[in-house]
């Protein structure tokens, strides 16, 4: 028994070990039979999950860049090396009138009614620019970048940013001649009073001719400081609810007692109310409907064009430069040899008065449009 169990006890522990051995190599030998194509779908798995990782965080970060894009107040466009319309913000949208769906398009074909921009595009990069295209003016800038991405471009309509820097500057002017002009009226209308006594003298002592010059002058220059006195006086607007029509109606009535209406015709056409001041509002407009009888010849025709909150008065005259348009608004430069140079001004002014705004531009089928904008 002994004998058996020495021997047996070894050989035991050999196949024991044996198969152990043989239980790991099928293991093994089944692992690493499985392993290459699980490490291939993990691979794949881990792949995909990472660029899924990634693709969210590009679509987050091209967000974030069309956010701020379109937060510009200026149009930017970028057209590729393939000159595609790669990008166009929001506001270069607005200015240009057109969509979204264009961005990819050829930019020849979607810039081809804006050839100002097509130039800008064709110009070499530097400093920005103005221009004046379409009716409007433009501040513009290709904007250095490099090769591999096309061509970038700034644009921005400044239009009425520039028209309101012309019309400050003339507010300022108003005020400062204001002042000046106040001292000059008062010291004539004391002077002209004393002439007047005069030549009421000469009248009553024989010298009818001589005292008749005398108190033509002397009235013609009385007007003339009156116009003095109504620019320098300060202004204390009321606002009440008008109808635009009842004001035209009551300035083209006094107009027609004048003789610079006479041989024109004075129409009135439309509807519109606002809120302004009444006095204010029939003053401005008896001037500009003077000023329009004045450009405007004989047989021809003089309309008021009424909606709410907007008013024209329309002419036939020659038409104004826009240098001449905004030289006319200045206090004492009058268009007219015989003219005190502050009909236009002292409208203007009235209008300003009540938050209303005038603009003189050039009709297309000829003469001078006189708008009022509330």
């Amino acid at each position: 028994m002994i004998a058996w169990l020495v021997l047996a006890l070894p050989l035991g522990v050999v196949l024991g070990g044996l198969v152990v051995v043989l239980v790991r190599w099928a293991r093994l030998r089944r692992r690493t039979s499985g392993d290459p194509e699980a490490l291939l779908l993990t691979a794949v798995s881990g792949s995909l999950r990472e660029r899924g990782e990634l693709a969210a965080s590009l679509g987050e970060l091209r967000t974030v860049h069309e956010r701020l894009l379109d937060a510009l107040p200026m149009g930017l466009l970028w057209v590729d090396q393939r000159q595609r319309l790669a990008a166009l913000n929001r506001r270069g949208r607005e200015l240009l009138g057109v969509t979204s769906g264009v961005l990819g398009l050829e930019a020849a074909f979607v810039l081809e009614p804006f050839a100002w921009l097509r130039e800008v595009l064709q110009a070499e990069p530097g400093p920005a620019h103005r221009l004046e295209a379409d009716g409007r003016r433009w501040r513009v800038q290709r904007i250095e970048a490099p090769d591999r991405i096309g061509a970038l471009v700034q644009f921005e309509d400044v239009t009425e940013a520039e028209l309101e820097a012309r019309r400050r500057q003339l507010r300022e002017r108003f005020a400062e001649l204001g002042e000046m002009t106040a001292g000059v009226a008062h010291q004539l209308k004391n002077g002209l009073a004393v002439l007047k006594g005069q030549g009421q003298l000469l009248q009553r002592v024989g010298h009818g001719e001589a005292a008749l010059a005398v108190l033509e002058e002397t009235e013609e220059l009385e007007r003339l400081v009156q116009r003095f006195l109504q620019w320098a006086k300060p202004l204390d607007p009321i606002a009440e609810d008008l109808r635009l029509e009842d004001v035209a109606a009551q300035a083209l009535r006094e107009l027609k007692r004048r003789p610079v209406s006479q041989g024109r015709a004075l129409l009135c056409e439309g509807r519109g109310g606002v809120r302004g001041d009444p006095v204010l509002l029939h003053q401005a407009l008896v001037n500009l409907l003077e000023n329009a009888c004045q450009a405007t010849p004989l047989g021809g025709r003089v309309v008021v064009r009424i909606a709410d909150g907007h008013l024209e008065v329309l002419d036939e005259g020659p038409g104004l430069s826009e240098d001449t348009a905004l030289r006319m608004l200045r206090p004492f430069e009058s268009g007219r040899p015989d003219g005190t140079g502050l009909g236009l001004p002292l409208a203007l002014k009235w209008l300003n008065a009540q938050g209303a705004d005038l603009r003189l531009t050039v009709r297309p089928e000829g003469g001078t449009c006189a708008e009022i904008r509330w």
